[in-house]
């Protein structure tokens, strides 16, 4: 919102209302505080406004991609991505993991057992549970 004629700009170094027009930089009007001397132009509002991010993090719940509603709301997919990301995070409250940890190693083994050749020292290194309280865990290598 840049201000008309008659309205007062305040100077953001010591925060006088006292300015006057003092030409223009870059096709914007530029401001001089009588106060402290300091030169300045408004600010210009910088993103998508709030309507424009609502609307993206509807459509993703809706099912779109975030390519897709980058398209509609002609943006980067990647501030797409940062916007959803940033409400999940404001919105919602992650769920405290309840009961034991359990950690499925099955693919590893069968993983493990399909290679031909070892690689490095020719061991393999297994994770045991020492505490299940706080979920310390101990390496052993085993040889094979």
């Amino acid at each position: 919102m840049l201000p008309k004629d008659g309205d007062i700009m305040k100077c953001r170094k010591c925060g006088s209302e006292e300015s006057v027009k003092n030409g223009q930089h870059l096709g914007r009007q530029r401001y001089k505080c009588k106060g402290c001397g300091f030169q300045f132009t408004q600010d210009q509002p910088k993103g998508k406004d709030v309507e424009t991010k609502c609307l993206s993090i509807i459509l993703y719940v809706n099912g779109l991609s975030f390519r897709a509603i980058a398209k509609i709301v002609k943006v980067s997919h990647k501030a797409v991505h940062d916007w959803v990301k940033s409400f999940g995070l404001e919105t919602y409250e992650k769920p405290k993991p309840s009961g034991d940890v359990v950690i499925e190693l099955d693919e590893m083994w069968h993983f493990l057992n399909r290679k031909k050749t070892n690689s490095g020292s020719g061991r393999h290194i297994v994770a045991l549970q020492v505490n299940s309280s706080t979920g310390n865990v101990e390496s052993v290598t085993v040889a094979l």
